[in-house]
């Protein structure tokens, strides 16, 4: 029997449209630019929102900066996603970096390298 798509998944689905959209036209701060949101998970009380954020870099210190950049601008993005989305209660925002498409970048190079040498 297939699992039913609760409300939870609907507003991480949700959050996650609106968040990529606030991302790229809404937010100022030039550290955070080419920022993607890769994965929103909602808890079942919809008091949280997990939020993974992904960089198109690999520079340590420039992804530092865009996260320090997000949190900075927390409250900026929560009261922009409440205006959006039709909820009783906007869930708190726990943004997180989330290395994947990083680390999937250096492992292409390396293999690039190691095909190269061959």
């Amino acid at each position: 029997m297939p699992k039913s798509y609760g409300r939870n998944e609907r507003v991480a689905a949700a959050i996650r449209r609106e968040m990529a959209d606030i991302l790229q036209h809404e937010i100022k701060d030039p550290r955070v630019n080419r920022a993607t949101v890769t994965e929103v998970s909602v808890s079942p009380d919809l008091r949280n929102a997990r939020i993974y954020i992904s960089f198109l870099t690999d520079d340590d210190e420039e992804i530092k900066n865009a996260m320090k950049g997000l949190k900075s601008a927390k409250g900026f993005l929560r009261s922009s996603l409440a205006s959006r989305l039709n909820l009783r209660y906007m869930p708190d925002l726990d943004l997180r970096y989330d290395k994947l498409l990083t680390d999937s970048m250096h492992l292409d190079a390396l293999i690039a390298r190691g095909l190269h040498r061959d």
